[in-house]
């Protein structure tokens, strides 16, 4: 930007020199000693007038091309701290996510849940009664799950797809297997490119598998931003009214409260 600067002063002070140059006239002189008077070249130049116009013309320009480059400059310096903020802001989205599913975890393990019978609805009604049946961890499967949650938390979104994917491969009936679905379903919408379908297909999943898994209303309400970023606003509010009106009260109601506060932005 410096050197285009210096290169458009330079070409400036040559016009300007030019023109100056243009301005100066030969003036005529009369010869005295002859009869009749002779017009003659004189070897002096005699200063004209300059159009008034032209430099303040050339300056004009000169200072709208400067004005232009400041404000690039300052477009640019802009789009430069926006896309720092939306990283900001995608890193605090999966720290808050990351800590919710630790502290559910630990929830899970804390109190076990009793056996029941009872498939639920999944999609299709109300799953707040449903109780998951007990599930008992093997050893290597908690490795396993603890093993790609960490390249979560570090960061390495590609690897730790691949670790759930993995996971529910070997472990397709493990207690984590519902958790590992939910991650699969995150990690496709911040990798690079974002892959919204395969995030649908494995919400989908969990919540069909999994009616009464605790991870079943954020999952349908990230199921319901996922149908809108697709394009599907009909079905996005079908399912982000059925969070509201399933999880509005008890210990998911926080997945009510997002569906509701998406809802009155974007519809």
């Amino acid at each position: 930007m410096f050197i285009r600067l210096k290169i458009n002063t330079a070409l400036m002070v040559s016009a300007v020199f030019v023109y100056s140059n243009a301005s100066f006239a030969q003036a005529p002189i009369v010869d005295a000693s002859v009869g009749a008077p002779q017009v003659a070249v004189s070897a002096m130049p005699v200063a004209v007038e300059p159009v008034s116009g032209g430099n303040q013309g050339q300056g004009e320009l000169f200072y709208q091309l400067q004005l232009l480059q400041q404000e690039v400059m300052e477009l640019r310096g802009t789009v430069e701290e926006q896309a720092y903020q939306l990283k900001q802001l995608k890193d605090q989205s999966m720290e808050r996510y990351i800590d919710l599913d630790r502290r559910l975890g630990q929830a899970a393990n804390a109190v076990p849940s009793a056996v029941n019978t009872d498939s639920g609805s999944g999609l299709n009604g109300n799953a707040e009664n449903v109780v998951p049946p007990v599930i008992m961890v093997q050893p290597e499967e908690k490795t396993a799950y603890d093993r790609a949650y960490a390249l979560v938390t570090s960061r390495r979104f590609d690897d730790a797809l691949e670790a759930f994917k993995q996971f529910v491969i070997d472990y397709p009936e493990g207690k984590y297997a519902p958790n590992s679905f939910y991650w699969m379903g995150e990690l496709y919408q911040v990798i690079t490119p974002q892959d919204l379908e395969s995030a649908r297909q494995v919400f989908t999943q969990l919540i069909d598998q999994y009616p009464g898994h605790a991870k079943i209303p954020d999952a349908m309400y990230k199921l319901g931003k996922v149908y809108f970023l697709k394009g599907n606003r009909s079905k996005s509010q079908d399912l982000l009214d059925q969070v509201i009106a399933d999880y509005s009260t008890g210990s998911n109601s926080s997945a009510a409260n997002k569906a509701r506060q998406f809802i009155n932005a974007n519809f």
